[in-house]
């Protein structure tokens, strides 16, 4: 083996060591535990249900990494005294204040409508109001049918569009069992929705389309023409001329039978009374003798 052979062997050996203490050094750097700062965190102790008032026996506090921590948090409890939960919040999750209704505010309806929008309430039954399928939370489409003539025929338009609903009856909150059968629904719109559905309630029936899930596509609607009514023609009675009269074919007077040629023989038979018999184209008639005798000439 010659100089320069013996050199990349060595270059070669020293190579590889140098390799071996890198990677050994990094796996040692990475052995060495890594110590994260933590933050306390209140968390729901079960599921908590809307309107349900936060109480002590109602939550945890637990320690959560500071980086994995949600913004909204809190880490005391005097922070939620007489607070409410205005969204559902399940076992475990960290109780936040988007989910909380603003402190002082009175449970119910009226803390859920935002700045600037209206409640508005509409009767619908089992056809209008999806069959008691629209709950809280949902949102529709408000259309409006109208008559068109006294037959029944109506015409539709939709006249808003992905609507959210406050409540279903007297229920605001999201039920357990998904449907709710009741006879209102109120929605939340804007002040100038108020003025749309007032004017339209007078002009004919409102019914509710369920919206699909984060379904917000509003549509332009399509302006139909109106049917033009049937128009009713005043038809005059039109005097036909009479047709002319049958004349009257007179049946021809029976002419009377002319008179049938007649011969008569006599018949005389010793003291017998003479047979008489005529003669004719219809035949012989025999009788006896009814007048006296024929003269003496025949």
């Amino acid at each position: 083996m010659n100089g320069k052979s013996l050199a990349m062997l060595g270059l070669a050996a020293l190579s590889g060591l140098g390799a071996m203490y890198g990677t050994s050094r990094m796996l040692a750097k990475n052995q060495n535990p890594v110590v994260q700062e933590s933050q306390d965190v209140i968390v729901a102790l079960h599921d908590l249900k809307v309107e349900e008032t936060l109480k002590p026996d109602l939550v945890k506090v637990v320690s959560m990494p500071k980086s994995s921590v949600p913004a909204g948090t809190f880490a005391s409890f005097k922070d939620l005294q007489d607070r409410w939960v205005m969204i559902k919040t399940l076992e475990g999750e960290p109780i936040l204040e988007r989910k909380l209704a603003p402190k002082g505010s009175p449970a119910g309806l009226v803390s859920r409508i935002h700045p600037g929008m209206r409640a508005f309430t509409l009767e619908v039954n089992e056809h209008t109001g999806v069959s008691g399928f629209i709950l809280p939370d949902h949102r529709v489409d408000v259309v409006l049918s109208i008559p068109t003539n006294n037959r029944g025929d109506e015409e539709a338009e939709t006249i808003l569009q992905d609507i959210p609903v406050l409540a279903s009856g007297q229920v605001f909150t999201r039920p357990d069992d998904r449907s709710i059968q009741s006879r209102t629904v109120t929605l939340e719109v804007s002040p100038e929705q108020v003025d749309i559905l007032v004017a339209a309630r007078t002009k004919g029936s409102l019914s509710l389309a369920l919206r699909g899930l984060n379904d917000h596509l509003k549509l332009t609607p399509v302006k139909r023409e109106p049917v033009p009514a049937p128009v009713e023609v005043e038809v005059k009675p039109v005097e036909l001329p009479l047709p002319p009269p049958t004349p009257v074919v007179k049946e021809p007077e029976p002419t009377s039978k002319p008179a049938v040629e007649r011969r008569v023989i006599w018949i005389y038979r010793g003291l017998q009374n003479a047979e008489r018999l005529s003669l004719s184209k219809e035949g012989v008639e025999h009788s006896a003798e009814d007048q006296a005798f024929p003269p003496s000439d025949q």
